[in-house]
């Protein structure tokens, strides 16, 4: 695997790792090119409000039933937490808005049903490990949503621009601006960008 040129600026730096909660997750079986056979079904042209609702929840579906959790975890050294799951999602969620706005209002109304369906599964997540206190874990979904928002930003500026920037968007992200090592980070850069110039979105990380 050829390194991307990230140097000291990603590389190992120290800071603290928020963890939130341990998630149960399990290897999927892959179905190759589903979320690219989901997105050619779905007109985008005279279509109404409550399809492209159920569009969105479908295509949020199919990516968090069939991301490959697990692989994630061991490949890219992350930690088996809430948080990391909310962030892989959250790549693919962005990645699959980036074919979405490309289509326009509906393409757009796509977009913000799959952050809604996001937002209600994790609300859900959290509910099932037991929140002991749930003004504090509304705290923290709001904050997941301000996060959401500036991770997009940083998504969308490193997809224009070069690896250095979008590597620096993922650090950022999902290591949280802590110690990594260079070889995952490039992983991570080469699987966002072949899946958003159109590669199959559950292809492996290896």
């Amino acid at each position: 695997i050829r390194e991307i040129s990230v140097g000291d600026q990603y590389g190992k730096i120290n800071a603290p790792v928020r963890l939130v909660s341990t998630v149960e997750t399990k290897p999927l079986q892959k179905d190759e090119g589903f979320i690219k056979k989901l997105l050619n079904k779905i007109p985008f042209l005279n279509v109404n409000k409550s399809r492209i609702m159920a569009s969105g929840y479908l295509l949020y579906e199919g990516v968090a039933d069939k991301i490959n959790y697990v692989e994630f975890f061991e490949e890219l050294n992350l930690p088996d937490t809430f948080y990391s799951w909310f962030v892989i999602t959250e790549l693919h969620i962005w990645m699959i808005s980036v074919r979405a706005m490309a289509e326009g209002d509906a393409g757009r109304m796509l977009r913000n049903y799959l952050v809604e369906a996001l937002w209600a599964d994790v609300q859900q997540r959290v509910k099932k490990l037991g929140a002991s206190n749930p003004a504090v874990a509304r705290l923290q979904i709001a904050e997941l949503s301000e996060q959401l928002q500036a991770a997009i930003i940083g998504y969308d500026e490193g997809l224009q621009s070069d690896d250095t920037i979008l590597a620096g968007a993922l650090w950022r992200r999902f290591y949280q601006q802590g110690e990594v090592e260079p070889s995952c980070l490039n992983r991570l850069v080469k699987y966002t960008r072949r899946h958003v110039s159109g590669y199959y979105f559950n292809q492996s990380i290896l």
